[in-house]
């Protein structure tokens, strides 16, 4: 997962000649961190600060994924964070892409939705002799998930804005313990627009209610630790057979059908012998897509028919982005949860079959 943050700006920025308008924000959180689990109720103390500096592209553009969206914006941004433990939990750092997508915007005022994904580095981690009570982060490289509704007031190459946020870290379970930070925040910031920047041309956007359903496959591979801290990491392998249809940029389905074999299963209830297919599990899935040309994210949840142990909910979730290449191959990155706890993180190459080239 922590790639996203470079895949989302490659991947968007593929393309009509348009004189696009970049620029400089600052921004400051003030919040807290969350209680998502009793199992972390010690860990809140103090108040949450944190700070970023972002470089951003105002996207204009006809006939395109682009203006399906009302001037989107996109962007790198890198951050400081205060955890609300310092003494356990340390401090934050990193950076970030992110697409800011507008649900209303006039010459001077926005309204709009911002999703960002990259890396962070934490100081401070979990260890059994000197910070046994760090039970949210036991890795120092964890994966931001950034969430934000945004309010701009523009005056000339000016703008003001107040939002509300939440920022999620988490290490996706690939080490235990990781029950993750979660932090809500209200937030201030100022932005100046700097500048021209000439995108690459990008590919038009044909209309897609008349276009078939794309038909494809991914085949998922990831790992798993489990506990006690400090375990045995086991192999998981997937396949994924899907059917899509994206109807505009903002509104796309996707359906889905997945074996897994799971081999972290063979640790759950040891005292019982497990044949291969004992820890094969099969599910449906059904997920919202939003598209910008080639890239696009999926957002869904599914429900297990096929798990004879059910270690986990019999439901499941994913969130996370793909990349269509011009040879229908596809590669893509998502995290899979159940009910907000992080299962694995899924790496996916796969192909589209009834897809132009």
């Amino acid at each position: 997962m922590n790639k996203l943050a470079v895949l989302f700006l490659i991947c968007i920025a593929n393309g009509s000649y348009a004189q696009n308008k970049w620029g400089i924000e600052a921004k400051v959180h003030s919040g807290y961190l969350a209680v998502h689990r009793p199992a972390i109720t010690h860990l809140p103390k103090d108040p949450v600060f944190a700070g970023e500096v972002s470089y951003f592209v105002d996207l204009h553009e006809d006939k395109t994924w682009v203006s399906a969206f009302s001037t989107p914006r996109i962007g790198l941004t890198a951050f400081y964070s205060s955890t609300g433990n310092t003494e356990i939990l340390g401090s934050l750092f990193g950076g970030l892409a992110f697409g800011d997508l507008p649900f209303l915007r006039t010459e001077k005022h926005s309204f709009s939705a911002r999703v960002g994904s990259g890396l962070a580095f934490a100081t401070k981690v979990f260890d059994p002799a000197t910070n046994p009570k760090n039970n949210a982060m036991s890795a120092y490289v964890n994966v931001i998930v950034e969430m934000s509704l945004n309010y701009r007031l523009y005056h000339k190459n000016n703008e003001y804005g107040i939002g509300f946020g939440l920022n999620h870290f988490s290490n996706g379970a690939n080490k235990l313990p990781n029950l993750g930070l979660n932090y809500p925040t209200i937030t201030l910031s100022y932005g100046n627009k700097r500048g021209v920047f000439v995108n690459k041309e990008r590919s038009m956007y044909p209309s897609s209610w008349q276009a078939p359903w794309e038909v494809g496959t991914n085949f998922i591979f990831s790992s798993k630790e489990v506990f006690p801290t400090g375990g045995k990491k086991y192999p998981i392998f997937a396949l994924n057979v899907f059917a899509r249809k994206v109807f505009s940029p903002k509104c796309g389905v996707e359906f889905g059908l997945d074996g897994i074999y799971k081999t972290a299963l063979l640790d759950y209830l040891p005292e019982f012998e497990k044949k291969p297919i004992d820890i094969f599990q099969g599910g449906f899935f059904t997920g919202y897509v939003l598209s910008f040309d080639r890239f696009s994210t999926i957002l869904g949840m599914g429900v297990y028919f096929i798990d004879r142990y059910l270690p986990e909910d019999r439901i499941y979730h994913r969130i996370g982005m793909r990349y269509k290449f011009n040879n229908n191959l596809m590669a893509g990155v998502t995290l899979k949860s159940n009910w907000g706890k992080a299962d694995y993180v899924e790496w996916s190459v796969g192909y589209v079959f009834n897809s132009k080239k």
